[in-house]
């Protein structure tokens, strides 16, 4: 998958899956999933129920300080194929690259709320020690990029009446430019395809 868009679909692969629990009287409890969304959800227009997280790109930045420079060479074109014994590939280090992402949890209850913080800063973001997995698109192997916490923000507030707790994680990945995307990129645009998935359309709407 390409540059930026391999990033985007391993984060939410990373935040899907999350739970929060509903405590009713007697002691009982039941689990609730977290739905994961994009900032911007186009496609993925739905219902909003709470508890929910989304995902904002926010920034590209050139990272220099990471720069290297050369020729590589290896059997699987960057993971773009299936490795062989036969076929051995050069190509320029790739251009370094940070993309920064906001990722936005909302809830409705605090416990929800104190529930989502706890996941997200301890197991999905943990400081300078979180690491994203990025499948290759021969899927054989799992590249693990740095991801880092930069900033945490608490934003709660009132809207007519009821209370909107919400948290703002500033994360930052490690990520690369190779030339494989670049000459991807530059290719002629042969078509172009909206809305293709016509999955989580709400009912009376119709895919463009």
């Amino acid at each position: 998958m390409p540059f930026i868009l391999a990033e985007d679909a391993a984060l939410k692969t990373l935040l899907s899956g999350m739970t929060v629990i509903d405590e009713k009287a007697g002691g009982s409890s039941t689990p609730r999933a977290v739905q994961v969304w994009y900032g911007t959800p186009d496609i993925e227009l739905r219902e909003q129920k709470f508890p929910f997280i989304t995902i904002d790109l926010m920034d590209i930045r050139l990272a220099p300080e990471r720069q290297m420079s050369g020729v590589i060479y290896d059997r699987d074109k960057a993971g773009t194929v299936v490795a062989n014994n036969t076929n051995v590939y050069g190509y320029e280090y790739p251009v370094t690259y940070d993309l920064v992402y906001q990722v936005t949890s909302y809830a409705r209850h605090p416990r929800h709320d104190r529930s989502l913080i706890q996941q997200l800063m301890q197991v999905k973001f943990p400081s300078k020690y979180g690491k994203l997995g990025i499948v290759s698109d021969s899927g054989v192997e799992t590249t693990y990029r740095h991801m880092f916490l930069d900033e945490f923000l608490k934003r709660d507030t009132v809207e007519e009446g009821r209370r909107l707790l919400r948290n703002i994680f500033l994360v930052r990945v490690v990520s690369e430019l190779t030339h494989y995307d670049a000459n991807a990129a530059k290719k002629k645009v042969a078509a172009v395809e909206f809305n293709t998935i016509t999955t989580h359309i709400p009912s009376g709407k119709l895919p463009i």
